[in-house]
């Protein structure tokens, strides 16, 4: 074919649509989480992890998405580091301008459910029962609620 181009898809080049739906709520202010990216990471005891980054501002020019989320460049923000394959959650980072410090970890409170790490896709619902107090009679005391559903690609850089 005279005149024709030809151009090649790399697999993984092209990612599907990243979702977050749901609220996450800190001290009684809503965070508008519209971003997610999904990231390899070191895990404990040397297992394979992936860490779900949710946050207010665009990630996709951050050179460590998971670093600038907890400290507060994009905006408010939920880190959720899971254990690759099985997808069980051992940390959550949460990040809230109304927080008195900022990021707290939440690991007892929020949990995760259908869960699903396939080839590069990340998909999981992650919630606290309610609202949840932490830090209660002391100056940093935080209240949060979180219940978000998540489908993202899982991006080539590690962080």
């Amino acid at each position: 074919m005279a005149g024709s181009a030809f151009i090649p898809l790399v697999p993984g080049a092209v990612f599907a649509a990243d979702t977050v739906t749901g609220r996450f709520v800190g001290n009684g202010k809503e965070a508008k989480l519209r971003f997610a990216g999904a990231y390899k990471r070191d895990g404990q005891s040397g297992k394979d992890a992936v860490v779900i980054v949710l946050s207010e501002k665009d990630q996709a020019a951050s050179k460590n998405p998971r670093s600038d989320a907890e400290f507060g460049e994009l905006g408010s923000a939920v880190t959720i580091s899971l254990h690759s394959p099985g997808g069980e959650l051992f940390e959550a980072q949460l990040i809230h301008p109304s927080f008195p410090q900022s990021p707290i970890t939440a690991i007892g409170p929020v949990k995760g459910s259908d869960v699903k790490l396939a080839g590069n896709r990340v998909e999981g619902r992650f919630k606290t029962n309610g609202t949840v107090s932490m830090f209660e009679g002391k100056p940093y005391e935080v209240k949060f609620e979180l219940d978000v559903t998540v489908g993202t690609d899982l991006r080539p850089r590690k962080v």
